[in-house]
C-alpha cells in the first residue's frame, strides 16, 4: 500500500489482480484531490470544524460512499464520479461528512437518525440524499422530467401555447402572445406567493465548460432574474473527465419557473448569434469585429422591451417598489423559501459588480434596433437550435440523468 499524501490516498492498491491503467490511476489521483478540496471548502462555507480525512475513491458499484471512523477513511465510488454529475458527488461526499459530524463533533454513532438529519442540515445536504446507502436511488431523479412533478404540467402547458403563438410571422400578432405569456406566468407566481401554495424548489447549473463567464451570459442572467422569477449565481463546478474546473450559471427557484428560465437562456443564446449573422452578412462585417457590442445591444433592447411591459403591469397590480424593482425581483425577494434555499447552497455569497464592456456605438444600436422586435417562442423540434432544452410535453427518456443539475 503506498503512503498517503496530503490526505489524499487513492484505493487502487486494493484489487492487486486488477490491472490500472495510468488514465485510470490519474484518474482516481486528480478525484481524490478534488474531493478533498471539496471537504475544506464545505468546512470552510457552512462553518464546520472537522479534521482533515483520507479520501479514497473506491471501486465500488453499489456503495455510493462510506466513512470508516476507525481509519478515518472516507471513501466515493469512482463510478458514481464517471456517471453522474460533480455536483451529484459533492452531496455524496456530504453525506459521508454528515457521519463525520456524528462522530466527530457529536461523538456518537446515530446511524442516519436524528442526529444524523440535523448534521445534514449543518452542511446544507438536500433531502434525496440523506437516505441510507442502500437508498440512495441508482438513478438520479431529474426535475425537467415531467413524470417527475406532474403538478406542474398545467402551468408549463399553458406557457408551451403562448409561446407556440409567438412563433407567428405577424410581428405584432408574435408580440402580443409573448406578452401574454409573460403576463400568465406573473400572475401565476403572484397567486402562487400569495396563498402560500407549497412548491417544489430545485437548481439548474448551466455548464458551457468555460473558464469564464461572458458579460453578455451575465446580461442573460440579469434578464432572468428581473422577468423569470428566479434567482441566478454564478459558481464553479469540477470536471472530473476534463480535470478542469469552469465556471457555471445556477438558476434557482421553483421547479415550472428553473423550466422556463433554463429555456429562456439558451433562446436567448441561440438568437444572439443568428441575429449577429443576418446582421454580420447585411452590413458585410468581417470575422466577428464588434460582435460583443452587438450581442449586448440586442440583450439591451429586448431587456427595455420586457421592462416598459413589467411596468404596466405593476401599475395594474397596484404594486408599490421605490427602488423600481420588477415584480419578478420583488416576489423572489419575499419568497422566503427560495432565500432558505439558495442560503442552505450557498452560505457564504457575496455580491459585486461586474466591469462595463467597451462597445461600438452603431452596432450597440443596431442590436437594440433588433432585440425590441425580439419575441420568445417556443421551439418545436430537438434541433431547433435551443441545445436540447425544449418545452416540450413528452417527459425524457434515456439515461436519467443530466449532466449540471442539482436536487433538493
Amino acid at each position: 500500500m503506498e503512503k498517503p499524501y496530503n490526505g489524499v490516498r487513492p484505493i487502487f492498491m486494493e484489487v492487486p489482480e486488477l490491472k490500472i491503467t495510468e488514465e485510470e490511476i490519474k484518474f482516481q489521483r486528480a478525484s481524490a484531490s478534488e474531493l478533498f478540496r471539496e471537504h475544506e471548502s464545505i468546512c470552510w462555507h457552512y462553518k464546520v470544524g472537522l479534521s482533515r480525512p483520507i479520501i479514497e475513491i473506491s471501486n465500488a458499484k453499489k456503495q455510493w460512499g462510506s466513512w470508516d471512523v476507525d481509519l478515518r477513511i472516507m471513501r466515493i465510488s469512482g463510478d458514481l464520479i464517471k456517471r453522474y454529475s460533480w455536483d451529484v458527488t459533492v452531496n455524496v461526499l456530504k453525506h459521508e461528512m454528515a457521519h463525520q459530524i456524528v462522530t466527530d463533533l457529536f461523538n456518537t454513532n446515530d446511524g442516519h437518525g436524528g442526529l444524523f438529519q440535523a448534521a445534514c442540515k449543518m452542511i446544507g445536504l438536500p433531502e434525496e440524499f440523506r437516505g441510507a446507502g442502500g437508498d440512495l436511488s441508482r438513478k438520479i431523479i431529474d426535475f425537467r422530467d415531467q413524470d417527475t412533478y406532474p403538478q406542474n404540467g398545467r402551468m408549463l402547458d399553458k406557457v408551451r401555447k403562448l409561446l407556440s403563438l409567438a412563433q407567428s410571422q405577424n410581428e405584432n400578432e408574435a408580440y402580443l402572445a409573448m406578452k401574454k405569456a409573460n403576463e400568465f406566468i406573473e400572475k401565476y407566481n403572484i397567486d402562487r406567493l400569495e396563498r402560500n401554495r407549497s412548491s417544489k424548489y430545485v437548481c439548474a447549473i448551466i455548464d458551457h465548460k468555460k473558464k469564464r463567464i461572458e458579460n453578455y451570459q451575465r446580461r442573460i442572467g440579469t434578464i432572468l432574474r428581473e422577468h423569470f422569477f428566479v434567482d441566478v449565481v454564478y459558481s464553479r463546478l469540477y470536471d472530473p473527465a476534463a480535470f478542469e474546473t469552469y465556471r457555471t450559471i445556477e438558476l434557482l427557484g421553483t421547479v415550472e419557473n428553473v423550466l422556463i428560465a433554463e429555456y429562456v437562456y439558451y433562446f436567448l443564446l441561440n438568437r444572439l448569434e443568428a441575429l449577429w449573422k443576418i446582421n454580420k452578412a447585411k452590413k458585410g462585417i468581417p470575422g466577428s469585429r464588434n460582435k460583443r457590442s452587438y450581442r449586448l445591444g440586442v440583450l439591451e433592447g429586448f431587456k427595455d422591451k420586457l421592462d416598459r411591459q413589467a411596468k404596466i403591469r405593476k401599475s395594474r397590480y397596484g404594486l408599490d417598489d421605490t427602488e423600481g424593482r420588477t415584480t419578478s425581483a420583488l416576489i423572489c425577494a419575499e419568497d422566503k423559501i427560495l432565500e432558505e434555499f439558495k442560503r442552505m447552497r450557498f452560505p457564504r455569497l457575496y455580491y459585486y459588480r461586474s466591469r462595463g464592456a467597451t462597445i461600438d456605438p452603431l452596432t450597440f444600436q443596431a442590436g437594440i434596433s433588433d432585440g425590441r422586435r425580439l419575441n420568445i417562442h417556443k421551439g418545436i423540434k430537438q434541433n431547433d437550435g435551443f441545445q436540447g432544452r425544449l418545452l416540450t410535453a413528452e417527459p425524457r427518456r434515456g439515461g436519467g440523468h443530466r449532466d449540471g443539475f442539482c436536487l433538493t
